[in-house]
């Protein structure tokens, strides 16, 4: 049981770290778009 369980949970937070990770990069680009766009009026 535990040794099927480890590499699940171990999966499931790296692809939960990416998620997170790649969330905060769009949510940067984001407004970096926005600033510059200000910027420009």
């Amino acid at each position: 049981m535990w040794i099927r369980f480890i590499p699940v949970v171990f999966f499931s937070m790296t692809a939960l770290s990416l998620v997170a990770f790649q969330s905060i990069e769009i949510v940067h680009a984001f407004i970096d778009f926005i600033s510059s766009k200000s910027n420009i009026k």
